[in-house]
């Protein structure tokens, strides 16, 4: 199976190898977040969900999540749900091709 490796969309291509370089640090987290917000749909997920559904840290979902927030990879959907503490948080969904910016 090759390795996907999500890199800003006008990205050069010194930093295209940098990414695939550094894949299996970085690249394999940031593909699975974003791979699973495209798997929630229009539903999204909270930094919470994803959290709790990737058995990742918050430590690990918020910089990855920003980063593809950054890259205009997700958006934030307008929408809040609430945490397990019953405060609201943001819904996050992935941009598929058609809204791409």
């Amino acid at each position: 199976m090759d390795n996907k490796v999500i890199v800003k969309h006008d990205a050069r291509e010194t930093s295209r190898i940098a990414a695939e370089r550094i894949y299996p640090k970085s690249g394999s987290i940031r593909l699975k977040v974003y791979e699973y917000l495209i798997r929630q749909g229009l539903r999204g997920a909270t930094d919470q969900e994803m959290q709790l559904n990737l058995n990742l840290s918050g430590d690990t979902i918020r910089p990855t999540r920003m980063t593809l927030l950054k890259d205009n990879y997700i958006i934030d959907s307008g929408e809040t749900r609430n945490n397990s503490n019953g405060n609201p948080c943001v819904v996050w969904r992935a941009v598929d091709e058609g809204m791409m910016f």
